[in-house]
């Protein structure tokens, strides 16, 4: 039996801390498995008897062989169906989903670096045009950013899913631009070969992915890694709709002048197409 069902039997008689501790061990279990408790425990801000004391509940001797579990959690086939059912039955209310997701925002700020964020904000805005990939259940994400990269003047293009309208739209990739993609849970199997051919015609490449340790081949210019949740679990989207706006705001921030006027223009051609409600940046 894996830690995530030993912790769903339990139920709901992990203290909230404990839920803590398990919920950002299982957002990274093969990372989380390097750390000792004291390193862990370090990054969530409390003692080390905390993750001890997790351990033991979940029925381990000591946290060596929690630790060698949580190793082997992260290469657990996960199903649909799996992630659905693992929540225990006092966890599928509306209010335990809220916090989910703020557990989950909570993890985005401290994996993320401000200034990793600032970083890719200014290749957004350096790039001719941003390109942007990732599976099918980011379209809401790749939509989000694309809105808000075309708001402030830089054209957007999202790559479809069909290998060929793949290909058609890379035939306009330049050394200008900026090719940024979402890898959740595992890389697309195309993106490596959309990353050589985005390095070879000299464009910019991000990866923002929800898991650390992917070893992306080609590597691309920037990683930033956001965790989702727990690999159990479902995953928020809600994070990376965060980090897009986030990524407006760092954005607006860098090239305020440059920002304020594409959003002003925004406005006065929203006006003369007939849409008289002002637009606003948010």
């Amino acid at each position: 039996m894996g830690i995530a069902d030993s912790a769903r039997r339990m139920g709901g008689s992990l203290s909230e801390t404990g839920r803590r501790a398990l919920d950002h061990l299982l957002s990274d279990p093969q990372a989380m498995s390097q750390l000792t408790a004291a390193q862990v425990a370090a990054q969530l801000g409390v003692h080390e008897t905390t993750l001890i004391r997790l351990a033991s509940q979940l029925g381990y001797p000591g946290y060596r062989q929690f630790r060698t579990s949580l190793a082997e959690e992260g290469l657990e086939p996960v199903t649909s169906a799996g992630r659905m059912m693992s929540r225990p039955d006092d966890a599928y209310t509306l209010a335990a989903l809220v916090d989910d997701e703020a557990a989950a925002m909570q993890r985005l700020a401290r994996s993320v670096a401000q200034e990793e964020v600032d970083e890719l904000a200014q290749r957004i805005l350096d790039a001719r045009a941003v390109y942007l990939f990732g599976p099918p259940y980011a379209a809401g994400s790749l939509d989000l950013l694309a809105r808000r990269v075309r708001r402030v003047g830089i054209m957007p293009v999202v790559l479809p899913t069909s290998g060929r309208l793949i290909a058609e739209h890379l035939t306009s990739l330049t050394g200008d631009d900026l090719l940024l993609s979402f890898v959740f849970r595992r890389p697309d199997p195309r993106l490596a070969r959309i990353n050589a051919h985005a390095q070879s015609v000299g464009a910019a490449t991000a990866v923002i992915a929800d898991e650390a340790g992917l070893g992306l081949q080609p590597s691309p210019d920037q990683l930033l890694v956001a965790p989702r949740g727990p690999r159990s679990n479902q995953r928020s989207l809600v994070v990376p709709a965060v980090l897009i706006y986030a990524l407006q705001f760092s954005v607006f921030h860098l090239a305020r002048q440059r920002t304020s006027e594409a959003l002003l223009l925004l406005d006065d051609l929203a006006r003369t197409v007939g849409d008289d409600e002002p637009s606003h940046w948010g």
